[in-house]
């Protein structure tokens, strides 16, 4: 856990260790940073305002070397442009300060048991292997049943985007911040279409999808 509070710190350790929790601390992005690599942990809870590299910045960096890890960010600001720019780094989920530790700890467990409900191959840093459907985002390819498909750059953020949370539930408005941005202006059913052309080019059978699932009245589910 990163903080530059000592409060926060103090507090979400108590509460943490006490309920099993093993943690460790930083107080700045770059000890933050140097903790991940050292101690290879199982979440990732991130203040975003910190002293150095901020939240976002120490997200992105450990986005690319471990995709699946959950990373929960602590913010004193409740504005979409941050959960935008959270999500679209490859954000689990937010917490807003003040807080209450028994909601973070609720957070921090189920983001691990999604993790673990749904074990990732990763054969390569930056590879996400989900059964006969293979998405790396480093060479910004997708294989599907051993050959590769051409995915434009949109449908290709917007599977990927998917895939770095797999199995879980993503609302038509994350999509949006996540893969247009926040200052994108249009209609709201360019996720539909662009779902749509990405099931036509990786499902065998698109109109019975086996893969990219619609959670009707919600949004979608890569599974």
């Amino acid at each position: 856990m990163a903080d530059d509070e000592p409060s926060v710190l103090k507090v979400v350790k108590y509460y943490a260790e006490k309920n099993g929790y093993r943690v460790d601390t930083a107080s700045d992005g770059e000890s933050a940073l140097r903790l991940f690599q050292d101690a290879t942990p199982d979440l990732v809870v991130l203040d975003i305002m910190m002293p150095g590299l901020n939240g976002f910045e120490v997200c992105e960096a450990i986005r690319e070397v471990d995709i699946r890890v959950p990373v929960i960010f602590l913010t004193a600001k409740g504005d979409l442009v941050d959960k935008g720019m959270g999500f679209k780094l490859g954000a689990d989920d937010y917490v807003t300060k003040p807080f209450e530790p028994e909601e973070l700890i609720m957070r921090i467990g189920t983001c691990l048991r999604r993790r673990d409900a749904f074990p990732v191959e990763r054969k390569n840093p930056g590879v996400i292997d989900l059964g006969d459907l293979s998405v790396d985002l480093s060479s910004k390819t997708v294989v599907v049943r051993g050959a590769e498909v051409s995915l434009t750059a949109k449908e290709f953020d917007l599977l990927a985007f998917l895939a770095q949370h797999p199995t879980e539930a993503i609302s038509r408005v994350r999509l949006l911040q996540g893969v247009w941005g926040e200052d994108y202006i249009g209609d709201s059913g360019v996720v539909a279409v662009v779902v749509r052309k990405v099931r036509e080019k990786v499902e065998e059978n698109p109109a019975k999808p086996h893969h990219l699932l619609t959670e009707w009245g919600y949004g979608y589910r890569l599974v």
